[in-house]
């Protein structure tokens, strides 16, 4: 490891001390040499010592780090804590406890899941909603909310790679589970779940049939017949609550036709099928041979695939959406900006429009022109007898009957339900049918007497019919039929009038009947319990917003619009958007929503020639076909927009000057003379006036006054604005009356002639000439 002298060295040290014989002036440079070389060793030699010395340090530092560190520090996960209040209706797992979660959630009908994560700012805003819907379906549905973010939860580690929060998901006990996509607020989540309870409408006849379609945009009819397994049935309700995904709102109506003979009088020739129903067509689903496309997946592409309506209801989310982009193809767009409550059975202003782009739409060379127009009168029939309806005071001046409690001793109450799924299947722990034939065995010796000291044949047997109704009824599986519930009463009275002939020995007799009293889920109290629901949903949508309905048409004749959109080269795409979630979209187009009545207007927006028009008059049947007939025609006149400022911006105006700071001299010595500070502001100080829509003329035709405008594509920025105070400034020094303005042209619109071709721009207007102006275009952006 260390250095050597190696054998030259050495020879050379020896052939030095054997050459005594040369001179001493050739003995002193071979001397110094070699004391120079061993110089030299000895500095590398101690180097190479150094450098090993510090890599031993090195080295030995290294091995006592490693030895003796200890685990990396993390910081704790911090403790779980609730989401909502211990109180609250919600079940909160706030710790992740999935399986427990889905454990509870199993043994329930219907359950509404929210999966949040408690730092997320949506999670913290749908709390609240969805607390209120669980207060008024918390008899109904049940609601939980699992904590899936919490490290090292259950749930944390079976969901990792959720990309946004909240989830809500919806289950039930025949399904897999439910999204929920629509709008986070308590109205749309409690619409959306009562739509899930009854996902299906049975039609028993054409009137129902009628009904569905007087007040859905489409109907979805599927008819399946009740067979032994009922596989059709099962694939149709499937259907029926998958396309909940997409149809948050329920503008698609689904049904189904259970009676063969039925879906033969509307002329279907095999089952199963399905139909759906348009405005204006009649789409038919034929599946194949082996019935082999009849699943889920096919119906609900087919069904979401050909469904068509006259008005778009656009519901746009709180992100990036993309929903009015395929109606942007260069076709004028009519918006009817209105309440959607999602709450009420109708919506009338929307209905009204329905009835008109119906109408707009008919062309007359079509072959369902008929059809249309009958259902365009039957649904006006229905929106009127709609408006008739006061919800409020039907629910104050209801008469809710308390539940009577009567206590029989010839009951024996051990009454279960079987299945949750449907609570109103009440069910003994014994067989029904075993035990009507027993309470028959037992009065074998009253009914023998009966017949004995009977003359008359009929009244016995017309008793013995009683006992059988009363043994088919019961047989059933509950719910039993209506009949049923008709000759309950009399069943009953004639067990009564059988049990006073004879000596009860025990004061219980096991029966399949409940008292009719004290049933909880008899037909009675299950209507009662219906009303104080829909009392309680009418009175939470009236606190959302009362329910708006169109101005009624006093004078005047109402304009028919029939296949008006045949008639030219283009047509409108009709959409309609609630107003009070989606306010922000009306502003921006300058109306004033919050301030029109019912919060109601109608825009109609031409991209094609940049021009927008407002509805002045009150929304009616005869103001909304008068605008779109008058549009049609190039009549109506076009809307300038102005968006006004937000009321919460704030304008923080700095204090005016004194006169010494204004003239720049010192106040302390009172050197300042106010007439040239006030002559020096006359020239110097230019004040840069805000411009609007209204305010526009008003300003560049003040007689007198020479008026620099600023137009910018924006908000203006420091260049267009300082050029046009530089020109005012210069302008008042000459002598002339001069003021700076600007003015954004994407938030307020001028008439077409002081429509500049590129912003930014100077457009220059003297006050007596105010129609002529000089337009300057800057290079420089806003």
């Amino acid at each position: 490891m260390f250095p050597t002298a190696d054998s030259e060295d050495i020879s050379k040290v020896t052939s030095l001390q054997s050459k005594s014989s040369l001179s001493s002036n050739e003995r002193d440079p071979i001397k110094s040499s070699e004391v120079a070389k061993q110089n030299n060793n000895r500095e590398l030699t101690l180097n190479m010592l150094i450098k090993e010395l510090v890599f031993c340090i090195a080295l030995a530092l290294t091995t006592y780090g490693a030895l003796h560190n200890g685990p990396n520090k993390v910081s704790k996960v911090p403790q779980a804590m609730r989401f909502f209040y211990s109180d609250s209706v919600v079940t909160d797992w706030y710790r992740g406890q999935l399986s427990s979660a889905l454990a509870a959630i199993n043994t329930e009908d219907i359950s509404f899941v929210m999966y949040y994560a408690p730092w997320d700012a949506e999670s913290q805003y749908v709390r609240g909603e969805f607390e209120k819907a669980a207060n008024i379906l918390q008899d109904r549905v049940h609601f939980s909310a699992i904590n899936c973010w919490n490290p090292g939860s259950e749930c944390r580690l079976q969901h990792n790679k959720i990309p946004s929060w909240p989830i809500l998901m919806v289950y039930t006990v025949t399904s897999r589970g439910v999204l929920y996509k629509g709008p986070r607020n308590a109205e749309s989540m409690i619409n959306f779940l009562e739509m899930l309870m009854r996902p299906l409408e049975k039609i028993s006849n054409t009137e129902d049939l009628v009904n569905l379609l007087s007040v859905c945009d489409a109907v979805a009819v599927g008819f399946t017949p009740l067979t032994e397994t009922s596989r059709y049935y099962n694939v149709w309700y499937n259907v029926a609550l998958k396309s909940k995904e997409f149809d948050t709102v329920g503008e698609i109506c689904f049904a189904t036709v259970t009676s063969t003979d039925f879906a033969m009088d509307l002329g279907v020739e095999t089952i199963p099928n399905a139909r759906l129903m348009l405005w204006n067509d009649t789409k038919e689903y034929f599946p194949n041979e082996n019935n082999n496309s009849w699943n889920e997946t096919f119906l609900m592409h087919w069904v979401l695939q050909n469904f068509a309506q006259p008005v778009a209801r656009i519901i746009p989310m709180w992100q990036k959406s993309f929903n009015f982009e395929r109606y942007a193809d260069g076709n004028p767009i009519l918006i009817l900006f209105t309440p959607l409550n999602p709450l009420y059975e109708q919506l009338p202003s929307y209905a009204l429009l329905r009835e008109v782009a119906m109408e707009y739409y008919n062309c007359k060379n079509n072959e369902s022109s008929q059809w249309t127009s009958e259902l365009i009168k039957l649904q006006q029939v229905q929106r009127l007898l709609y408006q008739q309806k006061n919800f409020l005071k039907f629910c104050q001046e209801y008469k809710f009957k308390k539940p009577i409690k009567k206590v029989s001793t010839h009951y024996k109450r051990e009454v279960v339900s079987h299945n949750n799924k449907y609570p109103w299947n009440n069910v003994t722990q014994k067989s029904q049918k075993s035990s009507v034939f027993n309470f028959l065995l037992k009065q074998g010796l009253a009914i023998s007497k009966l017949i004995e000291s009977s003359s008359d044949n009929s009244a016995v047997w017309s008793t013995l019919g009683y006992l059988q109704q009363c043994s088919s009824s019961a047989s059933k599986s509950l719910p039993a039929e209506k009949s049923f519930y008709e000759n309950y009463e009399k069943c009953q009275s004639f067990e009564d009038q059988m049990n006073s002939d004879l000596e009860m020995e025990s004061g219980e007799i096991e029966t399949t009947m409940l008292p009719y009293e004290d049933d909880p889920l008899s037909a009675e109290n299950l209507v009662q319990e219906n009303v104080k629901h829909f009392c309680r949903l009418m009175q939470f949508a009236n606190k959302i917003n009362p329910p708006v309905s169109p101005s009624r048409v006093t004078i005047g004749n109402i304009t028919h619009i029939h296949g008006l959109s045949c008639t030219t080269n283009y047509s409108l795409h009709i959409l309609a958007v609630d107003s009070i979630r989606n306010y922000h979209f009306a502003e921006a187009l300058g109306v004033d929503i919050k301030h029109k009545k019912d919060k109601t207007a109608l825009v109609i927006l031409d991209s094609k020639h940049e021009t927008q028009y407002v509805m002045s008059e009150e929304y009616s049947a005869k103001s909304v076909r008068d605008f779109i007939h008058n549009f049609t025609r190039k009549a109506l006149k076009r809307t300038l927009r102005s968006r006004v400022r937000a009321t919460h911006t704030h304008h923080f105006t700095p204090p005016p000057p004194r006169d010494c700071d204004r003239c720049g001299c010192d106040c302390d010595k009172r050197e300042c003379d106010k007439r040239d500070c006030d002559r020096r502001d006359a020239t110097e100080r230019v004040e840069i006036l805000e411009l609007t829509t209204h305010t526009f003329n008003k300003i560049v035709r003040t007689p007198g006054m020479l008026t620099i405008v600023a137009v910018c594509g924006g908000a203006c920025g420091a260049v267009p604005a300082r050029a046009a105070a530089g020109a005012a400034r210069a302008l008042r020094a000459a002598g002339l009356r001069a003021r700076a303005a600007r003015l954004d042209a994407r938030a307020h619109d001028l008439p077409w002639h002081y429509t500049a071709p590129a912003y930014p721009a100077l457009l220059v207007f003297h006050g007596d000439r105010s129609y002529e102006y000089y337009l300057l275009l800057t290079k420089n952006s806003c």
